[in-house]
C-alpha cells in the first residue's frame, strides 16, 4: 500500500533539528524539547506500524536507478525499533553526561539529524536509496565525532571521513556494476539478480564483493577497522550509538539489504564468495579480541571489542542458512543492548571520577555499586554465559556454523567467547576485589543510572526470555532463505 506517511519517523527528526539549530534554547527547555521529540518519533513509527503496516513510497522517481523509494518490512521494523528505543535512552543519558562536554546545541542538532538519517535506512526500499541515507549518515556523525574540536578529535575525524569515503566509492562501483545487469535496485526476499552464468558470473563476484567491502567499512571488517577506535575520541554518547545501532550496525544492516535482497542465497552460494570474505571475518573476530586484550583505555578496550563482535553478525550472514541468519540478526539486536550498557558505564565511571584506565578503577565497584554491577551483568552477557541473550544468539550462530559443515566456525566463537572473558573480567576484578585509594565517590546521577538499568534489565530480559523476539526473526529468515 502506498503511503506517505511513512516519511514521518525520517522527516520529524530533522525538522526537530532545524529548530535545535535555529532557536537557542535553555537547558531545561532544550532538554524537554529534544526528549519530547524522539519519544514522539518513537509513537509515529509504532503508530505507523500498527495501522498502515507493510506500506510503501516513491518519493523521487526519476529513472529507474535514480528513485527515492521507502517501504516497511519485518527487517526495517526490528532496525528501526531497535534504532528508536535505544535513543531514547541515549537522550535521557546525554542530558546529564553533556553537561562537562559542552556544546550541547551543536550536539543535539546533529543528533537528531543522525536519528533521522539512520531511520531513513531502515526505511529504505531499494539500494540507492539506502546509499544515499548511507552517506548522510556519515555527514551526520562527523561534527559527533569532532565534538571536542581537539587535535586528537580533528584528526579521528579525517580518518572516519576518509575511510567513510573510501567505503562509500566501493558500493557505488558495485552498485554501477550490477545495475547494467538488472535495470533495478529494489528489496526483495530471496534478490532481485538474473540466474548466475557464464557471462555474468565475474560482473556479480566482482560487485558483490566491492559492496560487501564499502558496507563493511562501517562495520569495522578487519581490515578496514582503525577508526573505530580512533573514534572513541567522541563523547561518551556518541561512543554508544557508533557502536550499538548508528553507524556499525548500519553498516551491517546494509549487507544484510544487499545479500539476502539483491544479491539472494542461491547467487552468493553459487559465487563461492562467502568462503573468501569468511576469512576476513574470521580475522575480525580473533584480531578484535586479541587487540582489546592489549588496551588499558576502558573505551578503546570495548571499541576492539565490538569489532570481535561485528564479525560474529557478519559470520552469521556469509554462512547463508536459517540458523546463522537468526543467530546474526538476534546478536544485532543483542551486541547493540549489551554494548550501550558498558559504554554508559564506562561514561558514567569518566563522568564521576575523570578515570579512563582500567588500573585506575580499583575498587570503585563498593564506591558506585549500580553502575559496576550493571557493567559485570553486561559484561557476562557479552561473554556469553547461559542463560544470558549473548549466550542464545551465539548458541544460533554455532547451530549455523554446524548446520554448514563447518566444525571450525563453532571451535572459533569458543575461543572468542574466552578471549572476551579474559579482555572483561579483569575490568571487574578491579572495580570489585581489587583495595582502591581512600576517596569517596558516589555513584552516578540519577539521570545517568536511570537508562543504565533500564537497559540492563532488557539484556537481562532477552535472556530470560529469547521468544519475544526470536519467532519474528525465524519468519524474515523464512522469507530470506
Amino acid at each position: 500500500m502506498n503511503n506517505i506517511a511513512i516519511i514521518i519517523p525520517i522527516l520529524f527528526p530533522f525538522i526537530l533539528a532545524i529548530i535545535m539549530a535555529t532557536m537557542d534554547l535553555g537547558e531545561k527547555k532544550r532538554n524537554v524539547f529534544v526528549s519530547i521529540g524522539v519519544i514522539l518519533n518513537f509513537i509515529f513509527l509504532v503508530t505507523i506500524f500498527y495501522i498502515f503496516g507493510k506500506s510503501r513510497v516513491h518519493l523521487i522517481k526519476i529513472n529507474g536507478f535514480l528513485d527515492i523509494y521507502f517501504k516497511i518490512d519485518k527487517l526495517s521494523i526490528v532496525f528501526s525499533l531497535l534504532v528508536a528505543i535505544l535513543w531514547i535512552f541515549t537522550t535521557f543519558y546525554a542530558m546529564e553526561y553533556m553537561k562537562h562536554e559542552g556544546k550541547e546545541r551543536r550536539f543535539y542538532t546533529f543528533f537528531l539529524a543522525t536519528l533521522g538519517v539512520t531511520m531513513g535506512i531502515a526505511f529504505s526500499g531499494n539500494l540507492i536509496t539506502l546509499y544515499a541515507f548511507y552517506e548522510f549518515l556519515t555527514l551526520s556523525t562527523f561534527p559527533l565525532v569532532i565534538h571536542a574540536d581537539s587535535k586528537e578529535a580533528l584528526k579521528s575525524g579525517k580518518k572516519y571521513l576518509i575511510y567513510s569515503f573510501v567505503g562509500a566509492t566501493l558500493v557505488l562501483l558495485g552498485m554501477v556494476l550490477l545495475f547494467s545487469v538488472t535495470n533495478d535496485t529494489t528489496f526483495n526476499a530471496h534478490g532481485i539478480l538474473p540466474a548466475l552464468t557464464g557471462d555474468n558470473k565475474g560482473l556479480y563476484l566482482v560487485s558483490y564483493v566491492a559492496m560487501f567491502l564499502g558496507f563493511g567499512v562501517k562495520a569495522a571488517l578487519v581490515p578496514f577497522h582503525s577508526w573505530l577506535p580512533a573514534a572513541m575520541v567522541a563523547p561518551t554518547p556518541v561512543s554508544a550509538l557508533l557502536h550499538a545501532v548508528a553507524v556499525v550496525k548500519s553498516g551491517i544492516f546494509a549487507i544484510l539489504r544487499m545479500s539476502y535482497f539483491i544479491f539472494g542465497a542461491e547467487i552468493i552460494r553459487d559465487l563461492h564468495v562467502n568462503i573468501f570474505l569468511s576469512i576476513l571475518i574470521v580475522l575480525s573476530i580473533l584480531m578484535g579480541s586479541f587487540l582489546a586484550l592489549h588496551q588499558e583505555n576502558l573505551k578503546k578496550r570495548l571499541a576492539y571489542s565490538t569489532i570481535s563482535q561485528l564479525g560474529y553478525i557478519l559470520l552469521g550472514i556469509v554462512l547463508l542458512n536459517e540458523d546463522a541468519f537468526v543467530g546474526s540478526l538476534l546478536h544485532l539486536i543483542n551486541h547493540a543492548v549489551i554494548k550501550i550498557v558498558l559504554f554508559f558505564c564506562v561514561g558514567a565511571i569518566m563522568y564521576t571520577t575523570g578515570k579512563t584506565n582500567i588500573s585506575q578503577i580499583r575498587g570503585i565497584g563498593k564506591q558506585m555499586p549500580i553502575t559496576m554491577g550493571c557493567f559485570a551483568i553486561a559484561s557476562i552477557s557479552l561473554i556469553g554465559i547461559p542463560p544470558t541473550n549473548g549466550f542464545v544468539s551465539k548458541w544460533y550462530l554455532a547451530q549455523g556454523g554446524l548446520t554448514s559443515g563447518k566444525m571450525i566456525f563453532p571451535a572459533i566463537l569458543l575461543l572468542s567467547a574466552l578471549l572476551t572473558a579474559l579482555y572483561l573480567l579483569p575490568i571487574i576484578t578491579e572495580a570489585f576485589f581489587k583495595k582502591g585509594d581512600d576517596i569517596i565517590v558516589k555513584d552516578a546521577p540519577i539521570k545517568m543510572l536511570i537508562p543504565i538499568v533500564l537497559i540492563t534489565v532488557i539484556v537481562v530480559l532477552l535472556g530470560l526470555f529469547p521468544n519475544m523476539v526470536i519467532p519474528f526473526i525465524q519468519e524474515i529468515a523464512s522469507d530470506v532463505l
